[in-house]
């Protein structure tokens, strides 16, 4: 089969993109990687036709697809890595989800990355297809975690601009001695973003909206690749990826998380443990080696 990959932010999900490219190559498919850039108006790429179209989709591609449409060629696929929720005090997910509904009848699949993806198809997408797929992250990318004395970062918070992660913030540089933590809102891609990441002694989670805490697949995944412990505040979901709180990741609500990073912080064997720890978790259960039967199930299928 020919199959396009399309995704907007190359150096954000372009890694994610690549697997899909390696594995299906592989299997023998013929494979061509279209990046549409960030741009949210601008027409579609002119391409050739298509058996299948896998969409990585994030701020970039999601408007562009509900203004211009989908591809003219082939079935539709969408690998979605957010969750959604029609409710109208979810500032950044509700967003989303207007964009994704704009595009959903168009859709032939959806590759949900967790049970709260599913649900949400279920409930107003139940004549859709949804397939199971997490996030995934290829051995090569995970690296042997920096040693204490060469990190040079305490706390890093990579992130959009909300109010909730706003008051994190205020909470994080409070006090006669404030940690420090870094939110970085924008500007950091690709190799800088992985730097960044790799020298941090903690990675902080903070979800966008307090109406919608779920597993943050991507920022956790990408975060353990690079060597770093992930603090988080607490969320629904964990169960179902095989975390232990405390052995995989350290998670806490939103007012306890300075004190759940001091904690760690001043713990280096605990924080060496749970890289430990995650990193085997992560080659174990979400390596392409782990999903690469059922990611060309899934592909075929759509044919």
């Amino acid at each position: 089969m020919r199959i396009h990959l399309y995704t907007d932010i190359d150096t954000l999900f372009g890694r994610a993109v690549r697997l899909w490219m390696e594995v299906l190559l592989q299997a023998g498919h013929e494979v061509e990687f279209i990046d549409m850039g960030n741009s949210t108006e601008a027409p579609l790429p002119e391409v050739g036709p298509s058996d299948i179209n896998l969409l990585v989709a994030g701020i970039y591609a999601l408007p562009r697809f509900a203004r211009h449409g989908l591809p003219r060629h082939g079935r539709h696929v969408l690998w979605m890595f957010d969750p959604l929720t029609r409710n109208a005090s979810a500032t950044v997910h509700r967003h989303k989800a207007e964009l994704f509904d704009a595009i959903a009848p168009g859709l032939h699949a959806v590759m949900a990355m967790d049970a709260a993806m599913e649900r949400y198809l279920a409930q107003y997408f139940p004549s859709l297809t949804s397939l199971r797929l997490p996030y995934l992250v290829a051995d090569k990318h995970v690296r042997a975690p920096l040693p204490e004395a060469d990190r040079t970062r305490d706390i890093v918070m990579l992130g959009g601009d909300t109010a909730r992660r706003r008051e994190a913030e205020r909470l994080f540089l409070a006090g006669a001695n404030p940690l420090k933590a870094e939110f970085i809102w924008s500007g950091l891609w690709g190799a800088a973003r992985d730097a960044c990441r790799a020298g941090a002694r903690i990675n902080l989670n903070v979800h966008a909206d307090p109406e919608l805490r779920y597993f943050d697949q991507f920022r956790t995944f990408e975060a353990w690749a690079a060597g770093t412990a992930v603090v988080s505040d607490s969320f629904e979901g964990w169960e179902d990826f095989g975390i232990v709180p405390g052995v995989h990741m350290v998670m806490a609500e939103l007012e306890d998380l300075p004190r759940a990073c001091a904690e760690l912080l001043a713990d280096v064997p605990r924080r060496e443990a749970m890289v430990k720890a995650s990193q085997t978790l992560l080659r174990e259960r979400f390596s392409p080696a782990a999903w690469q039967g059922r990611m060309l199930a899934m592909i075929e299928s759509m044919a």
